[in-house]
């Protein structure tokens, strides 16, 4: 389904962990910056953004969860015209409370639109899902969530 692009006004998430997700557009295509508002309550994330274009476009992660916080590891892949991402830590170690910077990802050589977040979910270190949400950080990027996973 497309969805007609629209300018989205940044808002506040208001559950206790925020994915942020800021894009720029860029000479043919767009940077987009993820952070993360820990509560201090998750031990991992997971999150899916559409990439407009979807198979055919270009998708940079070499930034991609780069800048985690010791005790963790993560993954990107580009998989499907969908950028998957996935935080986690071996021992299980929590998230430290306060913004985090998890890295970036470039997109180019897609189709017009925006990449849309699809999916995010935190857990906590049973496994549980946790409150979370998704900030924007621009107009460059939407939401197609309906409520918090």
């Amino acid at each position: 389904m497309i969805v007609a692009s629209i300018l989205l006004v940044p808002r506040v998430a208001s559950a206790n962990d925020t994915l942020i997700v800021t894009g720029e557009k860029a000479k043919g295509g767009t940077a987009i910056a993820l952070d993360y508002a820990s509560s201090g309550a998750a031990t991992g994330v997971q999150f899916k953004i559409a990439v407009p274009g979807g198979e055919k476009a270009k998708v940079n992660l070499n930034g991609c969860l780069k800048a985690l916080p010791a005790g963790h590891g993560g993954a990107c892949s580009f998989a499907k015209g969908m950028v998957i991402g996935i935080v986690y830590s071996d021992s299980n170690a929590l998230l430290p409370a306060g913004m985090l910077s998890f890295g970036s990802i470039g997109i180019s050589g897609g189709a017009g639109g925006n990449p849309e977040v699809v999916e995010f979910i935190a857990a906590d270190a049973q496994g549980n899902k946790i409150g979370a949400g998704v900030e924007l950080g621009s107009d460059a990027v939407q939401s197609k969530l309906t409520h918090a996973q």
